[in-house]
């Protein structure tokens, strides 16, 4: 692992190793000695560290929380083969190795740490929290944790069905054995929908690591495409998840019902609007109710 100055401004590059797969990102740190509470911050289904988290991270450096952030495995600035693919479970590794990473950083508290993710970030820190001791609280915005093929096709393929996109996933994972490569989709959606309003937000600098593509493999079954029965080993670590009342039905349900498998001490914010309005419309109050549970539980 290694640390390097970035431009001279309070964000410094990290990288570190998880199983032989180097994840880079950066650390933002608070005025003053320390030693600081602790926020890891991850972005979703394709999305990098630079969208949203940047806004979240200089919230909480403003009120002395420290923020780390990262690009998962395939994407961004990390490492990782095939680019632009979506490793399930070692996103989850990517954030296990980001609170061990914590750990050696004078300055930092170890014992306050905190997780901080959205969408399919939500997943992978609410699976973190539930496994990894060292997490003293966490916030899940919007979390992935009913996931099927089914859902896939309804948000992410439309047009498609479930027949033809695990046809499509087989066929992939044949021509992958026989040297071909891998089967990619577009994710440039159109300004006027639900993730184009969101991406049309982002400029050059948030783009410059974006592939506008996902691979097939993405879509696959997985391990952790259900999430219900890590909730209850997450307390007493306090939970606050933040849900959107418009968000897709099949997905909504399994939040509330994740929720609801939770234990005490936990909390749910639920705002008007899609999966990616917590992003625009619902930013500032839902950057300021995390930082507000980060405050009363990594601080106080």
């Amino acid at each position: 692992m290694s640390d390097t100055e970035a431009d001279g401004s309070k964000r410094r590059g990290i990288e570190y190793d998880v199983r032989g797969v180097t994840v880079r990102g950066w650390l933002q740190m608070p005025d003053g000695p320390g030693p600081h509470p602790v926020v890891i911050l991850a972005h979703g289904f394709g999305g990098l560290k630079e969208w949203t988290i940047p806004a979240v991270a200089d919230t909480l450096v403003g009120d002395g929380i420290a923020a780390i952030a990262f690009d998962y495995r395939n994407f961004g600035d990390s490492d990782g083969y095939p680019r632009e693919e979506v490793d399930h479970c070692g996103q989850i590794d990517d954030f296990l190795g980001a609170i061990a990473y914590a750990t050696t950083v004078p300055g930092l508290d170890p014992t306050r740490i905190g997780l901080w993710g959205t969408s399919l970030g939500g997943r992978n820190a609410l699976a973190a929290a539930a496994i990894d001791s060292r997490v003293k609280c966490v916030v899940a915005q919007v979390p992935g944790v009913s996931l099927s093929v089914q859902l896939w096709v309804d948000m992410m393929l439309p047009g498609g069905d479930v027949a033809a996109l695990e046809a499509a996933i087989h066929e992939d994972q044949r021509d992958r054995l026989l040297g071909k490569e891998p089967h990619y989709v577009s994710m440039d959606a159109p300004p006027d929908s639900e993730s184009g309003s969101y991406l049309a937000t982002h400029g050059e600098a948030e783009k410059r690591n974006w592939g506008k593509r996902i691979s097939l493999q993405s879509f696959a079954p997985t391990v952790v495409d259900n999430l219900s029965y890590l909730m209850p080993r997450i307390a007493p670590k306090p939970l606050l998840m933040i849900l959107a009342k418009q968000e897709h039905p099949a997905l909504l349900a399994g939040q509330r019902s994740a929720y609801a498998a939770a234990g005490e001490p936990k909390s749910l914010l639920e705002v008007d609007g899609h999966h990616y309005t917590v992003y625009t419309d619902w930013k500032d109050a839902t950057i300021t109710a995390a930082r507000d549970w980060f405050l009363e539980h990594l601080t106080a």
